[in-house]
């Protein structure tokens, strides 16, 4: 697995028959992870069929068994999909006796508790893309004209920071959510993530770059020593733009 992580919001379809498990596990796995949106289906059927047409999502996560088919209905349902989603039962799956086709088919299947999924979810947020390639060149060339020599683990932190916040549109907590993604992701404390890119930024203060002082200026706080929250969210209302242009 490359070390690239992603820039988009970690798309999760979550089902079960029972509409309060839903939202339980909703709000669950909303504090576990650093951007997500979840899709609730009690209907096996309906999310069958947006699977059909092209939704995609990171993973299909089912609780317990759906209105209207078993776990192990739904898997078989899906088997011949190409791409198949990645399916994830939590251990209530393992009493509906599905484990045959899990161990079975070896591919995108797994079981899980809430002890485990955390993990899983990190894993499945670090998966490359596209958008999380271009997002990194992007951010590549714009610590290069501030004048910073690359690689940096400072930078590093940065992007992945920008990277948790750049595909949602809510706002997230510095320490609590943003650094603390990153800090999991990098195996260190959040005070050291805070710490890292607030030397980052004395260093850019201590001999801004031309393109720094630009930045700063088009970015509306000429004036002022940006904080680690104001510059990673700068930078990916920059990046924004640059996509947009």
């Amino acid at each position: 697995m490359e070390s690239e992580h992603t820039a988009k919001t970690l798309q999760i379809a979550l089902g079960s028959y029972d509409r309060k498990e839903l939202r339980v596990e909703k709000n669950y796995l909303q504090e576990q992870s650093p951007a997500l949106e979840c899709t609730c289906f009690q209907n096996g059927g309906r999310l069958l069929e947006q699977l059909r047409q092209g939704r995609q999502f990171d993973v299909v996560i089912l609780c317990s068994q759906l209105e209207d088919m078993s776990g192990l209905e739904f898997l078989m349902n899906i088997r011949s999909m190409d791409p198949k989603p990645n399916v994830v039962l939590f251990d209530e799956g393992r009493r509906q006796n599905t484990s045959a086709i899990c161990l079975e088919s070896g591919d995108g299947f797994c079981y899980v508790g809430h002890a485990e999924l955390k993990n899983l979810l990190w894993e499945l947020y670090r998966l490359p893309g596209r958008q999380s390639q271009r997002m990194e060149r992007k951010c590549q060339e714009l610590y290069e004209g501030w004048g910073i020599q690359l690689p940096d683990v400072n930078c590093n932190y940065l992007s992945c920071a920008v990277g948790v916040v750049y595909g949602t549109s809510q706002k997230l907590a510095i320490r609590k959510e943003i650094l603390q993604a990153v800090s999991e992701q990098y195996n260190v404390s959040v005070s050291a993530v805070d710490s890292g890119i607030r030397r980052m930024i004395d260093q850019l203060e201590a001999k801004p770059s031309a393109k720094w002082l630009r930045f700063k200026d088009e970015s509306g706080f000429a004036d002022e020593k940006p904080t680690t929250g104001k510059l990673i969210y700068t930078v990916k209302n920059y990046l924004q733009r640059q996509k947009d242009d």
